[in-house]
C-alpha cells in the first residue's frame, strides 16, 4: 500500500513538472509575415502578402509541440498584382472573404527530420478542414522563437477552390492556374 502511494505521488510529481516546462509564446503579428505566389499554367506568376491576425506557439523545454495562427484574408494583397486580380482573389470565386473573413492553422504533430521540424496540422479555408505537413525551422531563444517555413504547397482545390482548375475543367488552355499555391512563413513570437 505504502509503495503504491509513494508511486502516485511520484506520477503525480513527473505530470506537475512537465506541465510547468509548456510554455506559450504568443505571435508578433507586427514582426510576422506570410507571402503567398501563384501561378497560370502558362506564364503569369502573382506573388503577395496575408497579414496574420493572431497566434499563438506552445513549446515544452526546446521543442515545439503545438501551435495556433489565424491569417486575416481581407489583407489579401500584393504590390504587383492588379487591384482587380486581388477583388477576384478575395470574391467567391477564390477565398469570399465577406463571409470567410479568416483562415486557420492548427498545428497537431511536429517532429525532427534531417535536422528539420516536420510540421502537421489542420488548415482551414473557407470552412473546410485539410491536414498539410511542411518542413521548417525552429529556432528557439529565451524568451523568443522564430519559425519559418519556405514552399508550403496548399492545394486550393481541397478547400473549394476551383476557379480555372486546369485539373478540373480541361478545356481552359492559357487560362488555366495552378491547383497549388506556396506560402513562405516567417512568425516570430514571445513569451506571454
Amino acid at each position: 500500500m505504502k509503495a503504491n502511494i509513494l508511486m502516485l505521488l511520484f506520477v503525480a510529481f513527473s505530470l506537475s513538472v512537465q506541465a510547468q516546462k509548456k510554455n506559450e509564446f504568443v505571435v508578433n503579428v507586427g514582426q510576422s509575415s506570410v507571402k503567398w505566389a501563384g501561378k497560370k499554367i502558362v506564364g503569369g506568376n502573382t506573388e503577395g502578402t496575408i497579414s496574420l491576425q493572431s497566434g499563438k506557439m506552445i513549446l515544452e523545454g526546446e521543442r515545439l509541440t503545438a501551435g495556433e495562427f489565424v491569417l486575416s484574408t481581407n489583407t489579401i494583397a500584393s504590390s504587383t498584382a492588379s487591384s482587380r486580380l486581388i477583388s477576384h482573389l478575395k470574391n467567391e470565386d477564390f477565398f469570399d472573404v465577406e463571409k470567410y473573413p479568416t483562415a486557420k492553422f492548427v498545428i497537431t504533430n511536429v517532429k525532427s527530420e534531417n535536422g528539420k521540424s516536420m510540421i502537421t496540422g489542420n488548415m482551414t479555408i473557407k470552412g473546410i478542414t485539410k491536414a498539410i505537413t511542411f518542413p521548417a525551422t525552429i529556432l528557439t531563444h529565451k524568451n523568443r522563437v522564430e519559425a519559418k517555413a519556405s514552399g508550403v504547397k496548399v492545394d486550393r482545390t481541397q478547400y473549394g477552390i476551383q476557379y480555372n482548375s486546369g485539373s478540373i475543367f480541361t478545356s481552359l488552355g492559357d487560362k488555366a492556374i495552378e491547383d497549388h499555391f506556396v506560402l513562405d512563413i516567417s512568425i516570430i513570437a514571445e513569451k506571454k
